[in-house]
């Protein structure tokens, strides 16, 4: 086996994790991969969103054998419940315009509530862990007064409240977390990735953004947010759900072509067929697409190397 090169100490790289669910793996997949190419230390921050955050989180405590497991251990049963789409729209409706509904009384598509348990009780999140390793951990959350997005970092707010604001996907998961006197949920929803951000604050330097969907995007993609924008709109927020999901496709279209476009940039999607969806369950697809990420991640030791 060829000997794997480490990286000078002035390679060091971005990287930007996307969300989906039980998708992530993928994403998961990929962080393991950089760790057993040694690269974890070339890590000069990591950007997340959705379950991007939780991802990343237990690879910068140390604890990367054991935060993969829960997609195929834990998420399985108790995370995604598709038929609720119906039941939670309908609370949705009378929670707008019959009577207030606690977040308890809501039946959720996805419960995040499950996952903090998991996080945080069952594989407890070592967080002292990742406020001592020195590579900064910033989430993506969209204040639900302004409509404001901000990447918080977690050295700044090192608690599970800044985990689950990440995660908290409208219209999926009714409730949101305060922080710092507003309310938020994860920025997802207006931006799914966000690259002209990272390429301002980081000029020159090479970054890594791992997608877990398809970057060929189609027509249902764009049905998919219309749906999801019009139960948004049954969110009694300030801001307007609906109009941030109808441009979410296209800043979506937009921020990939930037990465393909942009030779700083190497932009990981999985490439195959019977990869793992944002609902899949089945813990056979779960772990073929966490090892397909692993597999890619050879293609960032590429990259930094100039091959």
């Amino acid at each position: 086996m060829a000997s794997i090169r480490e990286p000078s100490m002035d390679n060091k790289f971005i990287i930007h994790l996307g969300g989906g669910a039980s998708a992530g793996v993928y994403s998961a997949g990929v962080l393991t991969g950089l760790h057993n190419l040694s690269l974890a230390s070339n890590v000069e921050a990591i950007y997340t969103v959705s379950v991007g955050a939780i991802n990343a989180a237990y690879f910068l405590s140390g604890q990367v054998e054991l935060g993969p497991t829960i997609y195929w251990e834990n998420l399985q049963r108790g995370f995604i419940f598709p038929k609720n789409i119906l039941f939670g729209t309908m609370d949705l409706f009378v929670n707008r315009f019959v009577k207030k509904l606690e977040t308890d009384e809501v039946r959720h598509v996805v419960d995040i509530d499950h996952i903090m348990q998991v996080i945080s009780e069952v594989k407890p999140l070592n967080c002292g862990a990742i406020l001592a390793n020195p590579t900064d951990l910033f989430m993506k959350v969209l204040n639900t007064r302004t409509g404001q997005l901000r990447y918080l970092k977690f050295r700044d707010f090192p608690t599970f409240n800044l985990i689950k604001a990440a995660i908290c996907i409208n219209p999926y998961y009714f409730g949101s977390v305060m922080i710092d006197g507003d309310y938020y949920i994860d920025g997802t929803v207006q931006e799914p990735l966000g690259i002209s951000y990272l390429l301002e604050r980081y000029p020159g330097r090479k970054i890594i953004v791992v997608s877990n969907e398809p970057i060929e995007r189609g027509f249902k993609y764009s049905i998919k947010n219309i749906t999801e924008g019009a139960v948004g709109s049954l969110y009694p927020y300030k801001i307007s759900l609906f109009k941030l999901f109808i441009r979410r496709e296209q800043l979506l279209r937009a921020n990939i072509k930037l990465c393909l476009d942009n030779k700083n940039v190497l932009l990981l999607h999985p490439d195959f067929s019977n990869r793992a969806l944002s609902r899949t369950t089945s813990p056979a697809i779960l772990k073929e697409t966490f090892y397909r990420g692993i597999s890619d991640s050879e293609k960032v030791r590429i990259f930094l190397d100039g091959e």
